[in-house]
């Protein structure tokens, strides 16, 4: 049976709009290092691909929570550690104002000071990071505290809320960044300890400056331990973040691998691809020469 010039010259033509698809399609993976072009070139590996993306774009998301982190964790410590000094020199002056050889005149110095002291861990407690208040809890938009005075006695109050401010970095993993300030400044007795002496001063009342000196030890070994939190707490962070660089890379290997071409093969394919289809030009060329009458009798 006889096959007509036709049918021959379609089954040609299909097989050469095959092979230069084919050639395009391995002409963009070298030109795109990638074996994923579009969705047609492996529909399973293309959704394979996808998945490990989202997966690296959440571990990137956990990634920058823990840099806020970080940042968080500094200025906390930070805030802390300048607290601490000024506890300090609170302690300096209750010690020298105790003395039986002091005056009323330089209590009363030492009483403004006291109240500078005041005002200024005011003023750390309300420490922000790119606006953001670090010891409000949730309520980082709201200045953490106020100065009020309570029977007679300089104090503060807090604004913020109980809850302590955290960031995900996992899928069911969450790291407390910062403590409240209720927790960190206010049961540690600092502002109601600082009023108390600043008033014990101001009133002569050294009875008052002792009691003053001894809960000054208290907030110093109160705020110690909250910078031992702190410490700990950034340690987890640095935990987790070695653990998420890890995950990062794997997650990267393993797109690599079903993303990424390897042009040497692909280099190979297309070397004999190309000379296939060169075969079935001149393939084609030849046929294109006969006519009818070359099957006729």
């Amino acid at each position: 049976m006889r096959v007509g010039t036709a049918s021959i010259y379609a089954g040609i033509q299909l097989r050469l709009q095959r092979m230069a698809a084919d050639l395009k399609s391995l002409n963009e993976k070298i030109a795109s290092g990638k074996n994923l072009n579009r969705l047609s070139d492996d529909p399973i590996a293309l959704v394979e691909a996808m998945k490990f993306k989202t997966a690296a774009r959440q571990m990137d998301q956990y990634g920058r929570n823990l840099n806020t982190a970080a940042s968080w964790f500094t200025a906390s410590e930070s805030t802390l550690s300048q607290t601490l000094d000024l506890v300090g020199r609170a302690r300096e002056l209750a010690v020298q104002m105790s003395s039986s050889s002091q005056d009323a005149e330089n209590r009363d110095a030492a009483a403004a000071e006291i109240g500078d002291l005041l005002d200024h861990a005011i003023s750390l407690g309300n420490t922000d990071l790119s606006g953001r208040y670090i010891f409000s809890g949730f309520e980082t938009g709201t200045a953490p505290f106020t100065k009020i005075v309570v029977g007679g006695v300089e104090t503060a109050q807090y604004n913020g809320d109980t809850n302590d401010f955290q960031v995900q970095v996992g899928k069911d993993q969450t790291l407390t960044v910062g403590r409240n300030g209720q927790t960190v400044f206010m049961d540690s007795g600092l502002f109601s300890t600082l009023g108390g002496l600043k008033k014990a001063l101001e009133d002569d009342d050294l009875a008052g400056i002792g009691t003053q000196l001894e809960n000054l030890t208290s907030v110093e070994n109160y705020l110690n331990s909250q910078i031992a939190d702190i410490g700990v707490r950034h340690n987890q962070a640095q935990v987790r973040e070695n653990i998420l660089s890890q995950i990062q890379f794997e997650l990267k290997d393993q797109l690599s691998r079903v993303e990424d071409a390897d042009i040497v093969e692909v280099m190979i394919q297309l070397n004999a691809k190309q000379l296939t289809y060169q075969a079935a030009l001149a393939a084609a060329a030849r046929v294109s020469e006969m006519s009818l009458l070359n099957y006729m009798d």
